[in-house]
């Protein structure tokens, strides 16, 4: 398990260093990184993958959103089916 973590780390780090850009490795800069201990180093590896399965299920839901909302316009938008949510709600203005 620690050569495949240590193989990994590796390739990231080859991968990070090629691209150029400040070094982070898992998000952590590389010289506070040399400074972890090895459980430290797997928190923020936890970190890093739990935050990554999190932006991954928000892309998710806002895609699935952003085509609800274009089915829901395409269907406003045709001739003779105005569903009830295709309405405009006007609110009343209190004046005083």
């Amino acid at each position: 398990m620690k050569k495949i973590l240590h193989t990994i780390l590796l390739l990231s780090g080859i991968v990070l260093t090629s691209c150029g850009g400040s070094r982070a490795i898992y998000g952590v800069p590389a010289g506070q990184w040399e400074r972890m201990n090895e459980a430290e180093r797997q928190a923020a590896i936890e970190r890093f993958n739990r935050q990554a399965s999190i932006n991954a299920q928000t892309r998710i839901q806002a895609e699935k959103a952003k085509q609800e909302a274009i089915e829901l316009a395409r269907q406003c938008h045709e001739k003779g089916n105005k569903p009830r949510s295709c309405r405009v709600k006007r609110h009343q203005q209190i004046g005083f």
